[in-house]
């Protein structure tokens, strides 16, 4: 693939998404998800299928519609299960006025790899066009043509897309009264995942696993809430070994603050010499949630397994979990308030930017000298005190030879300057890392950065750090550069 192609794409996106940046509005913000699957068509290798999330901010102007976010993509059906790609997205709809379609248009870039898949440095980019028709307000089928590509390795294609959408707008309210909220929850989970010989190439007897898992549930009425579940292996036998799934939790029986549930949930896992065949697989688990105000505790049991791979495996899992009321409305409608007492307003910061990773002088696991990375990165600040600021951060490998790296990040971001529209901030982090051969050790590490941050309009900050990153128990410690852009937006809680 040519460089002018890919820089062609680049700006492409980089204008998409700065157009988006500067031009919504508090007001007519609105949210879109889409579920979309392609069959990538290879040349040297078997195709295989990709199942793509995407999560849009969109900005109506009629008879225009733009939008940008994030897409996670997965391998569904194939040879390279584990394959995971995360990246940037815009796109835009121009709605027919006498028809309910609208013509579509979108591009993609974003860093991933895995499962041994010819990814290059991991950097990946998308265009395409097609047609969305509109069932309802709501709910939109949607075709398009699409051209996928690794520049930099030997995978890619052009092929149809297909899927679907569900948007709802607005999200996002300058005025409290006119608020919509939804019940939400956040929770960080600890899996211990008991393993076999048959579930891994390099696991030659049993072997109790340790996976870290973040999610995040919205609830749609009494008794069902929808999920977003994504883990990542901190063990070094299963080093890079990484999951995405999406599904339901049912409320089967409440007694006090006891509350007994299932779920069901149905996505993508892989990497890590785990044996996941093309990547489809599915969880069933049921627990317990013991609830105090705005928090609880869960306690599962739950099985998970790979449609066609041999893996199979029994996990309990431990959860911590936030509750709280959003106008940030992901995937439902939510409900109009009667009252607007305990109502409170923040801005949301959603960050997006590019990190280099010097190269430590060290080797990786295959024996080479370390090179620098670069890693393209998605993530949200959310304000818990007028000087303090909690971080959660995904990153991905586009640049090097490391496609199948990936970072997903925590941490805290603390104010120790402010002059006029400049800020100093001191962020630390917990890294969880993996794959790309990089020596990580278990998979954890620790990074403390100083950043620097100019206010250039109202809601929108330019951010530039650096730091050290520290894996634990690995020898990978680079120097890390960050440059990021924030756009804060308004929602609404309790």
């Amino acid at each position: 693939m040519s460089r002018f192609k890919v820089r062609y794409i680049f700006l492409l996106v980089l204008l998409f998404f700065t157009t988006a940046f500067k031009s919504f509005g508090q007001n007519s913000t609105g949210f879109e998800l889409q579920r979309t699957f392609e069959k990538v068509r290879m040349t040297d290798y078997d195709d295989f299928v990709l199942g793509n999330s995407t999560f849009l901010l969109t900005h109506d102007k009629n008879p225009y519609r733009l939008a940008y976010g994030l897409e996670i993509q997965e391998a569904l059906f194939g040879e390279f299960g584990g394959l995971y790609v995360f990246g940037l997205i815009t796109e835009l709809d121009y709605g027919l006025s006498s028809f309910p379609i609208s013509m579509n248009v979108n591009a993609f870039l974003g860093g991933g790899g895995g499962a041994g898949a010819p990814d290059g440095s991991g950097l990946a980019f998308r265009y395409g066009g097609g047609v969305k028709y509109a069932l309802n307000a709501n709910f939109n089928v949607l075709a398009r043509y699409s051209n996928y590509n690794f520049p930099s390795g030997n995978m890619g294609g052009a092929q149809f897309q297909w899927g679907f959408s569900y948007g709802v707008s607005p999200i996002l309210y300058s005025n409290s009264l006119d608020v919509k909220m939804a019940n939400q929850s956040a929770s960080i989970q600890s899996i211990f995942m008991f393993l076999d010989a048959q579930d891994g190439a390099s696991l030659k007897s049993d072997y109790q696993a340790s996976i870290v898992g973040v999610e995040y549930a919205a609830r749609y009425n009494k008794h069902l809430q929808g999920l977003i579940r994504l883990q990542a292996a901190i063990s070094s036998e299963i080093d890079g070994f990484m999951a995405y799934y999406t599904g339901l939790s049912t409320t089967l029986c409440n007694y006090k603050s006891i509350t007994w549930s299932a779920q069901t949930l149905i996505g993508s896992c892989g990497g890590g010499g785990v044996n996941t065949s093309g990547g489809f697989a599915y969880l069933i688990e049921t627990g317990l949630d013991f609830k105090f105000p705005r928090k609880s505790i869960s306690i599962s049991r739950g099985y998970n397994a790979s449609y066609a791979g041999s893996f199979s495996a029994d996990y309990v899992q431990l959860g911590f979990k936030y509750h709280f009321e959003s106008s940030f409305l992901l995937g439902t409608k939510g409900h109009k308030l009667k009252t607007v007492e305990g109502v409170k307003s923040t801005f949301l910061g959603l960050r997006t930017g590019l990190n280099i990773h010097k190269a430590p002088n060290a080797l990786d696991k295959n024996g080479l000298l370390y090179k620098d990375m670069t890693l393209m990165y998605f993530g949200l600040a959310y304000p818990i005190h007028p000087r303090f600021d909690l971080l959660g951060e995904t990153r991905w490998a586009m640049g090097g030879d490391y496609g199948a790296y990936a970072e997903g990040v925590f941490g805290l971001s603390a104010s120790i300057l402010n002059c006029k529209k400049f800020n100093i901030r001191l962020p630390v982090h917990i890294v969880v890392a993996g794959g790309g051969g990089i020596d990580v050790g278990k998979g954890v590490g620790v990074q403390f950065n100083l950043s620097v941050n100019y206010s250039y309009s109202e809601h929108s900050k330019l951010s530039f750090s650096v730091g050290k990153l520290d894996m634990i128990q690995g020898n990978y410690k680079p120097l890390s550069i960050h440059l990021s852009l924030r756009r804060n937006l308004l929602i609404h809680h309790k």
